[in-house]
């Protein structure tokens, strides 16, 4: 009986290991062929990844709201705590949308006008410097005369005119594209929206769902460690942009004072290309920093010096006080690292990827470090951190 018994287990053991070497032969297959074909699979990747964006923003959006709906849950929960849950869920939930959309509302109704304006401005600025070096351009020759600024506009000016009538005739087909385009990413972020109110909603049973599946993947006696790591990092990443945004909320609107008291022009556009690059660490102020003394340069150079020392005033303020007081230690990675992230990030997924790519780094450093303390404590050796 006994033998009979093991034979069982050991011909049960041999079919797991058959699967597992199945499923291991067919993943390794399916990665060969993806590779050897790479044009097939970018389209397939490139149609899957449209089909899913409408769920794909509504789990971003959601993933940016959730603390805020949280943090008014919270409050809520102060009144008759534990009673009417669901009521307070969907109150802070309603209040929280109704927030970002007035805001939203606020900046299309307010701001873009002013905006529009000050590009008009901008343009017309910029009109007059090119007028001005074309009515000047023998006085300023004699006085650059490494620089032949005549040579310089002609050819900007008979290129500029060359590229307006070769692509004059796929001007329309091209209008169309865009409208095109604009009309689907407005699709995208409508539903999108929708969707992050039903993940918001419904959050909770998400978190239950995948701490269900984590606790029968992982391995036993190890469950709650690796729901521990999945929490952690959770923290640093959604900790990490959320700070983020409010850090370079306020530097935008710091900017914009200090534009306006140094009566710099073009405050509120500048100030707002300012706040939104600030959410990429460390790069972030130098980008937003060249449009605006790239136009004063051509307006005023005194003007660019002045704009340049109070983003460099700023950065130090933001660097030194102001993002420590807000993330605190949320990265708690080297700057090499941080470049690293923003790099590669920027190199392969573009703009969003340079403003994910620090807290992606982030993630990673700790689940390395986490990795590396574990086999350390296993083999009884104690290093000093760095």
């Amino acid at each position: 009986m006994e033998n009979k018994n093991r034979y069982k287990e050991i011909l049960k053991s041999l079919v797991n290991n058959v699967w597992y070497i199945i499923l291991l032969v067919t993943i390794c297959t399916l990665i060969i062929v993806a590779i050897t074909h790479w044009g097939s699979t970018q389209n397939i990747l490139s149609r899957l990844v449209a089909v899913l964006m409408p769920f794909i923003l509504g789990f971003f959006f959601s993933y940016l709201i959730l603390p805020f709906v949280r943090f008014l849950q919270k409050q809520l929960n102060r009144i008759k705590k534990d009673r009417f849950l669901k009521i307070k869920k969907a109150i802070s939930v309603t209040v929280a949308y109704i927030i970002i959309v007035g805001a939203i509302i606020i900046v299309i109704v307010y701001i873009t006008p002013q905006i529009q304006a000050s590009v008009k401005e901008l343009g017309k600025s910029l009109q007059n410097g090119y007028n001005y070096l074309s009515n000047n351009r023998e006085t300023l020759n004699k006085r650059i005369p490494f620089i032949h600024l005549g040579d310089v506009m002609n050819y900007i000016k008979t290129n500029f005119m060359d590229a307006i009538t070769k692509y004059s005739d796929s001007i329309v087909p091209y209008i169309y594209e865009v409208s095109s385009s604009v009309l689907v990413t407005v699709y995208n972020i409508i539903i999108g929206i929708v969707v992050s109110i039903y993940i918001v909603l419904d959050s909770n049973h998400m978190v239950r769902g995948l701490k269900k599946i984590i606790y029968a993947v992982a391995p036993k006696r190890k469950e709650k460690a690796v729901w521990d790591t999945i929490i952690q990092c959770n923290h640093i990443f959604n900790g990490f942009l959320f700070g983020k945004a409010i850090d370079s909320l306020i530097i935008g609107i710091l900017c914009f004072i200090a534009m306006t008291v140094l009566q710099l022009p073009y405050s509120l556009l500048l100030s707002l290309i300012v706040g939104i690059t600030n959410m990429i660490p460390y790069f972030g102020p130098i980008f937003g920093a060249i449009p605006g003394v790239l136009i004063y340069l051509f307006i005023d150079p005194k003007l660019a010096l002045i704009f340049a020392i109070m983003v460099l005033i700023l950065q130090q303020f933001d660097g030194l006080y102001l993002g420590p007081k807000i993330l605190g230690d949320l990265t708690g990675i080297k700057p090499l690292w941080v470049i690293f992230g923003v790099t590669f990030g920027g190199a392969y997924f573009g703009v969003m990827g340079m403003f994910l790519g620090v807290p992606a780094m982030a993630v990673i450093m700790y689940l390395v470090d986490l990795f590396s303390k574990r086999k350390l404590k296993k083999k009884g050796i104690h290093l000093p951190d760095a």
